[in-house]
This record gives C-alpha cells, sequence and structure tokens, in this order.
C-alpha cells in the first residue's frame, strides 16, 4: 500500500463517484486534504474504456480489450451504455447475448477492483448518468452497481456532478469560503463519447438548482468517429472497389484509426491514415475542415438542443455567466467555435473533461456520508428530464390518452397525485398504467410499468374514489402510493416496471461465457477469421527477416518498423513501471502515473499497430506464395480457413 493512502486504514469507509461512460470511465474520491481525485487503474491511467473482451483466460475490461478488438472482433463488446434500460437488445458474446446492465456490471466491478488496490475496500458509490436518462436507464445503472458488488447510495446527474466539479475548484463549496456565491448561471454541455447532454444550472450559496435539461442519448463522440470510418470507407471503394467495413478485422481497426484521427485533429489542422484491407492499402489525408463538414449535423444539433434548453429556462445568453465544456468530446475545436458565436461567451475549459464529472459525484459522495469536514454541505435540487404521466381513458373521444402528471423539467423530489375511480362494484384492484414521456398519445411513450392497487376494502360501490400518489425522487426514480379516500385506508402497491427480470450474478455469467468459449468445438465463421488473423501474424513475424520480392519489401519495411517502435515503447513502459515501485508520496505517484498513461497508450498502440502490420505482412505473402518451408503447415492452415470462410 503506497505511503500517501490515509483512507484504506481509515475506520470510515470513504465512498467514491464513479462516472460510468459510454466510452471511457472513472472512479475517484476524496483525498486527506478534501479534494477530488481519480484512482488510477491497474495500468496507471485515470480513465479506463467501457470496453469489454471475452477470451479463453478470462474477461478483459478496459484498454486491452480495445486493443484486442481488432484480432477478435466478434468477441468484444463496446458502447453498450447506450443500450441500459432495454429489455430487448441483447450484446452478442462469442454466441452468448448479455444484457448490458451485465456488460456495464463487469466494467463496473474492474473498476472497483482497480480501486480497491490503492484505497483499500468500500462498498458504498454515488454512480452519474446523462441528465436525459429516463427512469428505466437510471434503474438498469442501479442493477449494475449492485451486480458489481456496490451500494449505490445515489445516482446524480452528469451536469450537477460537473456543477459540483465547478463549484469546489472556484472556492463556491469550501468549508473556509463565505456563502459569497449569488446566483451564477452554469450552462453545462455535456458531450461525451455516447451521449449528449445541455443543463442549465444555478449556483446560489451552497444551492445548486437545475433550471433546465435536455438531450440526446444517442450523440456522442462514437457518432463523429463513424463518420471518419465512413469516410475512410468509402474513399477507399472508390480507389479499389472493395469496402474495408466487410471483414470485421479491418473495420475494428478502421474504428481505433478514427478515434485516434478525431483526437490528433483537436490539435493538429490535418492527419494521415492507412487503410488496410484484402492485402491492399491506401494513405489517405484527412484535415480537420474536412472532418467538419463531415460532422456539422452533428455539432448542429447540439447547438439546436443548446438553444432549446436556454428557451425553456427562460433565459438569453445576457442570462448566463459561463459555459462549461464537460466530456471528452468537447475538445473538439469545432464545439467551442460554435459555443463562442452563438453565445458571446468565451467557454471554459478548467476542468479536466474526462475527470469532471467523476470528481463531482466523489464530493456528492463525501458529502452525503459526511466523510469531508473540508465541505460545506450543499443542496441539490434537480428536475425531471422526462414529463410522468398515467395512461387513462377519455371517454368523449373514447380514445386512450397520456394524462400528465408530473411534467418534464419540474424540480425534484416531486409529489403529484390523481383521483381513479372504481368501475364496478367490489371492486378488489385497480391497474394505473405509468408512462413516462411528453407524447398526448401513450403509445409514443415509454410504459415503465404498472401500478397494481390490491386488496381494496370490500363491499366498495362504483365509482369510489382512491387517491393515486406519484413521488419522483431526487434522483429520478419512480415509486407510487395510493389511498381510498372514503375509508381513508392505504391499499397495498405494486409497481411492476415493464420489462424486467431478475439478472443472474456476474459471477454466473462470467462462468457462462468462459463455458461459450470452451465448447467451441465447431468452427464459425467469427472463429475462422479470428484464427485465420493469428496465422497469419505468426505468417508475418517469420518474414521480418527473410529476403522478399520488391513487391512484398513495402509491407516487410512498415511490419519492421512497427515492430522496431513496439519495442522501444515497452522498454520504456517497463522502466517507468519499475520507477513506480519506489514510489513513496502522492505527489510522486501522481506524476508518474501521468507518465505511465501517457506510455501505456503509446505502447498499446503500438502494439496494436505492430499485429496488424504483421497480420497484413502475412496476407500478402500469402498470396504470392512466399512461405518459408518451415511454415507450410500455417500455410495449409491458412488455406483451409480461408476455404471455410468462403463456404
Amino acid at each position: 500500500m503506497n505511503s500517501y493512502n490515509s483512507n484504506a486504514n481509515s475506520s470510515r469507509e470513504q465512498p467514491v463517484g464513479i462516472d460510468l461512460g459510454t466510452t471511457y470511465s472513472a472512479i475517484a474520491s476524496i483525498d486527506e486534504t478534501g479534494r477530488p481525485y481519480c484512482i488510477p487503474n491497474e495500468q496507471g491511467e485515470y480513465t479506463t474504456p467501457t470496453a469489454l473482451l471475452v477470451d479463453v483466460s478470462g474477461l478483459v475490461v478496459g484498454r486491452e480489450a480495445v486493443q484486442a478488438s481488432v484480432m477478435e472482433p466478434h468477441d468484444y463488446a463496446d458502447c453498450f451504455k447506450r443500450d441500459m434500460g432495454s429489455a430487448v437488445y441483447r450484446r452478442g458474446l462469442h454466441g452468448t447475448e448479455v444484457p448490458p446492465e451485465v456488460l456495464n456490471g463487469f466494467v463496473l466491478r474492474q473498476l472497483k477492483e482497480d480501486a480497491q488496490r490503492t484505497i483499500g475496500d468500500f462498498q458504498q458509490a454515488v454512480i452519474t448518468v446523462p441528465a436525459f436518462f429516463d427512469e428505466s436507464r437510471r434503474k438498469a445503472t442501479q442493477d449494475a452497481g449492485a451486480l458489481a458488488g456496490l451500494d449505490v447510495i445515489d445516482i446524480i446527474n452528469e451536469p450537477t456532478a460537473a456543477a459540483l466539479a465547478f463549484g469546489f475548484q472556484s472556492g463556491l463549496i469550501h468549508a473556509s469560503q463565505p456563502n459569497s456565491s449569488s446566483g451564477i448561471k452554469l450552462l453545462v454541455y455535456d458531450l461525451g463519447g455516447g451521449t449528449f447532454d445541455v443543463t442549465i444550472l444555478e449556483i446560489n450559496d451552497n444551492t445548486y438548482r437545475t433550471l433546465a435539461t435536455d438531450g440526446d442519448v444517442k450523440l456522442g463522440g462514437r457518432d463523429f468517429d463513424e463518420r471518419i470510418v465512413d469516410y475512410l470507407a468509402e474513399y477507399f471503394i472508390k480507389d479499389h472497389g472493395i469496402d474495408p467495413r466487410s471483414d470485421p478485422n479491418d473495420a475494428a481497426q478502421l474504428w481505433l484509426d478514427a478515434e485516434r484521427s478525431k483526437q490528433t485533429l483537436s490539435q493538429r489542422s490535418k492527419t494521415n491514415l492507412v487503410v488496410s484491407h484484402a492485402g491492399v492499402r491506401s494513405r489517405i489525408e484527412l484535415c480537420r475542415q474536412k472532418f467538419e463538414e463531415l460532422t456539422q449535423d452533428l455539432i448542429a444539433r447540439t447547438q439546436t438542443t443548446t438553444e432549446i434548453v436556454l428557451r425553456t429556462a427562460g433565459f438569453t445568453w445576457n442570462d448566463i455567466d459561463r459555459v462549461l465544456l464537460v466530456g471528452g468530446s468537447s475538445r473538439m475545436p469545432a464545439v467551442s467555435e460554435m459555443l463562442r458565436k452563438l453565445s458571446g461567451i468565451e467557454p471554459d475549459r478548467s476542468l479536466a473533461p474526462d475527470q469532471a464529472v467523476a470528481h463531482g459525484a466523489a464530493i456528492h459522495a463525501a458529502m452525503l456520508k459526511g466523510h469531508s469536514d473540508q465541505m460545506r454541505q450543499c443542496k441539490l435540487v434537480n428536475v425531471n428530464s422526462h414529463s410522468l404521466g398515467v395512461k387513462g381513458y377519455d371517454a368523449t373521444t373514447k380514445r386512450y390518452t397520456n394524462s400528465i402528471m408530473i411534467p418534464k423539467n419540474s424540480p425534484l423530489p416531486c409529489k403529484q397525485s390523481k383521483i381513479f375511480r372504481t368501475r364496478e362494484s367490489n371492486q378488489p384492484n385497480v391497474q394505473v398504467t405509468v408512462l413516462e414521456g411528453e407524447s398526448l398519445i401513450p403509445s409514443e411513450c415509454i410504459e415503465l410499468g404498472e401500478c397494481v392497487i390490491r386488496e381494496l376494502p370490500p363491499n366498495l360501490p362504483a365509482g369510489s374514489k382512491i387517491e393515486v400518489r406519484y413521488e419522483y425522487g431526487a434522483d429520478g426514480r419512480v415509486s407510487v402510493k395510493s389511498k381510498v379516500l372514503a375509508t381513508r385506508q392505504s391499499t397495498k402497491v405494486d409497481f411492476y416496471r415493464k420489462n424486467t427480470s431478475e439478472i443472474e450474478s456476474l459471477d454466473r455469467w462470467e462462468k457462462r461465457l468462459l463455458s461459450s468459449m470452451d465448447q467451441s468445438e465447431t468452427l464459425d465463421v467469427g472463429n475462422a477469421l479470428r484464427q485465420l488473423d493469428l496465422h497469419y501474424q505468426k505468417l508475418g513475424e517469420n518474414l521480418l527477416v527473410v529476403a522478399l520480392p520488391e513487391t512484398l519489401m513495402r509491407a516487410q519495411g512498415l511490419a519492421r518498423e512497427s515492430v522496431k517502435q513496439w519495442k522501444v515503447n515497452r522498454e520504456s513502459l517497463l522502466q517507468a513501471e519499475n520507477l513506480k515501485k519506489s514510489v513513496k508520496t502522492h505527489a510522486d505517484l501522481i506524476q508518474i502515473s501521468s507518465k505511465l498513461a501517457r506510455l501505456r497508450g503509446q505502447h498499446d498502440r503500438s502494439l496494436s499497430q505492430a499485429k496488424y502490420a504483421l497480420v497484413v505482412l502475412g496476407r500478402d505473402c500469402f498470396k504470392h506464395s512466399v512461405v518459408p518451408k518451415a511454415m507450410q503447415g500455417v500455410s495449409d492452415q491458412i488455406a483451409k480457413l480461408r476455404e471455410f470462410i468462403q463456404a
């Protein structure tokens, strides 16, 4: 245990804050001075890719899973946060359908295990969600936390968490500061890897009040990556007449390259990419201007949402004091440029966009449990992002309608009641359908579930009044209560959420997934493609130092250079990891962890590129029948696999 860690030896368990992101996740805590900090994972990085790989040796979460996706795309899953709350969608992993709660549960379990190596055992956590998440997605997030062995003490909106981090950094919530903040109006623009939110908050003394929120759970950096993937693929098709997206391995490499090029274009005006498919390679230049042309409609969608939220709050840009950028995708220059032109305000980049939300969640967790004497207690007032209603029957139109009880953007917690009447004498129960959405047409809303009011008093006449009360919690969770007005008796209410079922433990899911790997004696196309690339890679490794025909020298040169660069990066990483063992202080750990994260990223990228370059070399050599006698067995295996795939 590192000497800077005081939490591990504390008699009080320190709760943590977790930003469970679509593409990257982070976990944070509060140090002995009351400051939030992100806890590095096993690789020394402060963010962990929200990605999962099923391997014969076990489940792999994070950076290694992403890098292996190129070789094993059929056993890889990412971006599954977008599916949270969906009861019909399942991700396929090695032929096994897996609910998104389980996939996110594996990620949360990995975050927990990594953090426990640094701060010791803990159970309690605050998990963040996009402000626009509906009730079913919030419940699914809480379920994922429970699967990971966490006691989820609260669910907090990501923009609210970011605002808390801003308040801490600005000194607004430090115990030594007077309550001097008066009516600071903050617009939080949160563009993450897979979701987008805009929220307007007012900070007044120690109260953080959300005034309006809106967003899109299907818009984020992933969509910007997809535009690059499609652009590169179409460019390749135009030159060579074949689509690199048709091969799962080549498609996975395209996605990795697209994300890296997007990040590069946030710093430079242009970048070069190499696209390889079916033994053909193309070098393609992508400039920032072209990228912004490809994605201008996505930026426009965020602008429209931002303007809607401003109008909903009843504000003009003159009323906004700060525009705070959050989420890794907010680094794109087009975001700042759009907001600058729209608002006349220079966007605030003072928070680390990848860590701010986790910091805010940790601050909230510490406040909830009273674990930080350095902070003043803050009151959070959120609003609901979706209206809550009842499916009712309109006797006039003779149609079902959504009778909205709690409108969108109502301050939470919120309670509202409605009177229902029994239809028949001696009716034993009443069934109420709970809807979430803005449309008056029930079929266009989400059915959260059914409220069944049971054990009504006997001999109730037809038309007896029953009060049904909705309670919308501050965490966005819904509960239902009822009362028979004539007798003042409370009735038993069972709120059955639609399409919910018990989910097996992560251990059972892990055993099932690994069992499916062990029992895959029959060869399917996915396995064949994976084995084919492994054979190509092995062939390429054996051809690095062999004299090859001129037509193959370029591929050999690229493979040699890639492998050389990987070895250099591996040595640098090993040296840094050895240096970490001598770390004694918190400050030293932060410094070496930052260096380790950078070196780990360089190492993993170079390893992925080296493997891919070897695969390309092996493919090209097999295609031209340039195979050493010692590798004839591998060549025969390649031929059999190709024949199987083509069949």
